[in-house]
């Protein structure tokens, strides 16, 4: 028999009919932040949530939802609530990105991609830029899985990136 490797993934919500997944290869660590603990920085996109400490380094906290499209997690009314951070590693650079609920790690094994859905709708562009494939979840649902390399990419633009 050959050996086929699992890859593993850590889902999430970003609106409540939309899971995703990121590599788990891409995670460094998931937090749990109150709004006490981000420091917001003025005049940047409205996406960027602000910095707070993680191990003694600045990490950017990046609301997710926003950039791709969704509308903000603020306006979901979760402004007085923890925020779920994915602390994500890429490209040598160090991200948090705030989502709205958390998942659980998933394996697979010989993981096919299907290709991900055609986004038409102009305004989730990026989330367009930012799909690698979808698998179909254990219950049917498609599971959109995201490339942290382009999410990393992308956010340089607004230099909320750091190296590490």
């Amino acid at each position: 028999t050959t050996y086929v490797p699992t890859m593993q993934f850590i889902s999430f919500s970003l609106t409540d009919e939309n899971q995703f997944m990121l590599p788990g290869s891409n995670l460094a660590e998931v937090l749990s932040l109150g709004p006490s603990q981000i420091a917001p920085i003025p005049d940047m996109h409205p996406s960027i949530m602000g910095v707070c400490n993680w191990r003694g380094q600045v990490l950017w906290l990046v609301d997710l939802a926003h950039i791709l499209g969704f509308g903000a997690l603020f306006s979901q009314g979760l402004s007085d609530a923890k925020h779920s951070i994915i602390v994500i590693r890429s490209q040598g650079k160090l991200l948090g990105l705030a989502v709205n609920k958390m998942g659980s790690s998933i394996g697979y094994q010989g993981l096919k991609l299907q290709p991900p859905p055609i986004i038409l709708n102009p305004q989730m562009q990026v989330l367009a830029l930012c799909l690698k494939g979808k698998v179909a979840s254990r219950e049917g649902k498609n599971l959109l899985i995201l490339d942290a390399d382009v999410i990393v990419n992308f956010l340089g633009q607004y230099n909320c990136d750091r190296q590490i």
